[in-house]
């Protein structure tokens, strides 16, 4: 038996052969990406989607920072890293114990993330799979980033985890 790919011209075969609508491939895909931005949209204004069929919900949490595991700012980390190379500083050498100490951590109380709560799911294997929410400059991830760093309190529309 040979798996079913779930690519979206696949989805879209499927669909054209199960219904009596002559939608293009071009439409299909226009719509689907529609309906991903405006769920995208309504999560971070702070609601949770049901994504039916017994998948499961998708929603933003506001996590707490446990202080005794510090978390590096890779991009406050790597700015002040050339600061220092550019001013001439040598930089912290574990070997030696010498040099300026250059990771920078976060400091905030809260971080949030995208979360998929599996627990109503009925997938097999469903602790084998995860949702990564996409990066880059038109990413999702990218998108929560922003919306926290020009709003101060945008962190409190979601839920505590």
């Amino acid at each position: 038996m040979q798996a079913k790919s779930h690519t979206l011209k696949a989805v879209h075969k499927d669909y054209i052969t199960e219904t009596e609508d002559e939608i293009s491939f071009n439409t299909f895909s226009d719509i689907c990406s529609e309906f991903n931005l405006a769920i995208v949209e309504a999560l971070l204004d702070g609601y949770e989607f049901n994504m039916q069929s017994n998948l499961g919900t998708l929603s933003i949490k506001r996590v707490e920072r446990d202080p005794r595991n510090l978390t590096v700012d890779w991009a406050e980390t790597n700015k002040y890293k050339k600061e220092l190379i550019e001013k001439g500083v040598k930089l912290y050498d574990s070997a030696t114990g010498e040099g300026e100490k250059w990771q920078v951590y976060y400091t905030d109380k809260y971080y949030c993330k995208y979360h998929w709560s599996k627990y109503k799911a009925k997938v097999k294997n469903k602790s084998a799979y995860r949702f990564d929410a996409t990066r880059g400059k038109k990413g999702n991830k990218e998108k929560l980033i922003a919306l926290l760093k020009t709003n101060d309190i945008a962190y409190l529309k979601f839920k505590k985890r």
